[in-house]
């Protein structure tokens, strides 16, 4: 009896010793969170969307006669898809940057966050992103803020202005800041193209009909050469209002594919991208 009660607290020891060891691994494991909610960013991860500006600042001291900017959107959960197209991207050499146009995440957690940056920061050129709202679920929108920075901004590039505009309704639980883009609109007639990169088209289902007629209206009022979505998970481009304005939604990295657009002083182009 003896020895089968010392087996027994010999068993119960390895056991423990066994548990003990798998919760101290997935402690140190970065794919181990405790909580969907974890907004712990990595000091390394944080303002990445400021370094990035910097370094496209620092390339913008040449002058080109046209540019070229990848834009791709919705990649969601799907890493594997978002590699191939940064590996189809650098083997081009000849985009400027690249701009990821929403849903970054699919349920707005910190690992798709980090899952995320760590495919986009093997590019060659830098990337900024515009915030969806896929990205705002959970504790998304902190992790973004401290990723990426404001949610709202522009900069101009080779004399081209790029607005960059949240436009997430229900998600946000807010009303777009449409004052702040009419503002960045209103000095836009000095620049040779205006880009409006926004990650829900005016006719998605989050804009009423006064957001979506005033949305339109800025579009026309301002010139806007381009407004860039995603969204849809569908490649949309031409004047769908039928008013002259062009709106290009682009297909999800989902399913494989981005747009380039090249830009210079004649023309704006658009290039649907399959990989």
């Amino acid at each position: 009896m003896l020895l089968g009660e010392n087996m027994k607290k010999i068993a119960r020891l390895v056991r423990l010793v066994l548990i003990l060891s798998i919760l101290g691994i997935l402690s140190k494991c970065d794919y181990f969170e405790y909580s969907p909610y974890a907004a712990d960013v990595k000091d390394s991860y944080k303002n990445t969307g400021e370094k990035n500006m910097n370094y496209l600042i620092t390339a913008d001291s040449v002058q080109k006669e046209e540019i070229k900017f990848a834009v791709i959107a919705d990649s969601h959960y799907k890493y594997h898809e978002l590699n191939e197209a940064v590996v189809n991207i650098n083997s081009r050499g000849d985009i400027d940057f690249v701009i990821a146009n929403g849903d970054i995440a699919d349920h707005g957690y910190l690992k798709e966050y980090e899952l995320f940056h760590g495919q986009m920061k093997k590019l060659k050129v830098p990337y900024l992103t515009v915030i969806g709202n896929h990205d705002y679920k959970s504790n998304g929108e902190v992790i973004y803020k401290q990723m990426y920075g404001e949610f709202n901004y522009s900069f101009t590039y080779n004399n081209n202005l790029f607005i960059l505009f949240d436009n997430v309704f229900w998600e946000s639980n807010k009303n777009p800041d449409f004052d702040w883009l009419e503002n960045e609109l209103n000095n836009s007639s000095k620049y040779e193209n205006v880009f409006v990169l926004c990650h829900i088209p005016p006719y998605g289902e989050q804009y009423d009909d006064k957001s979506e007629e005033r949305y339109i209206k800025m579009m026309t009022d301002y010139q806007v050469d381009l407004s860039i979505h995603g969204h849809i998970h569908r490649f949309e481009y031409g004047y769908y209002y039928g008013d002259g304005m062009n709106y290009l939604a682009v297909e999800s990295i989902m399913d494989k594919e981005y747009a380039i657009i090249t830009a210079n002083e004649y023309e704006v182009e658009v290039e649907q991208i399959k990989y």
